[in-house]
């Protein structure tokens, strides 16, 4: 039997094993939560992860580097961007892959038959970790830009209102402590 046909066989372990690593990247509470809970509404996280996780996974198997491959990025990776995880620990999920089918193929991932191809996906896992940090990088891009912009704003509304005290002479007795 091929490797790329075991990989099809085993394709929903490997999926569970790849999830269960990514939630393990959360504490044990969120990660309880985000694994029971199926609501994508009451739980995002989760539901990005498990789309997210299939798709990606689907995708490799079927050889394409498509945009589809890159939308299941963007939605794990985005939630991810804005929590308190580090580069490597928002996109270390993606390696996990590697771990789940060696784990799921047991001995034929050392079976000198099936080098080349293990290689081979070893390169796609690899592009698709490349992807995920340009990802990251534009998401944590966006996520500083709206800090600077929300300071400024803060700084120009204080700037206003000091400006209408010093344009108002009652408003600058009072800040003077004078007597109107």
């Amino acid at each position: 039997m091929e490797l790329w046909e075991r990989l099809q066989k085993k394709k929903e372990a490997i999926i569970q094993r790849w999830l269960h690593e990514a939630l393990a990247t959360y504490p044990d509470e969120g990660a309880a939560a985000f694994g029971r809970e199926k609501d994508p509404f009451a739980n995002p996280v989760g539901h990005s992860l498990r789309v997210g996780t299939r798709g990606i996974f689907e995708a490799l198997l079927e050889g394409t580097d498509s945009d589809e491959t890159h939308q299941y990025l963007h939605e794990i990776i985005r939630i991810r961007a804005v929590q308190q995880f580090s580069a490597s620990q928002s996109l270390g999920f993606v390696f996990g892959l590697k771990k789940a089918i060696r784990a799921e193929l047991g001995g034929a991932a050392t079976d000198e038959r099936f080098a080349a191809d293990l290689a081979e996906i070893d390169e796609r896992i690899d592009r698709i970790a490349l992807a995920a940090f340009d990802i990251f990088v534009q998401c944590r891009e966006q996520v500083y830009e709206l800090r600077v912009n929300e300071a400024k704003r803060r700084v120009s509304w204080i700037v206003e209102k000091m400006n209408e005290r010093e344009a108002d002479p009652e408003l600058a007795q009072i800040d003077s402590g004078e007597e109107v």
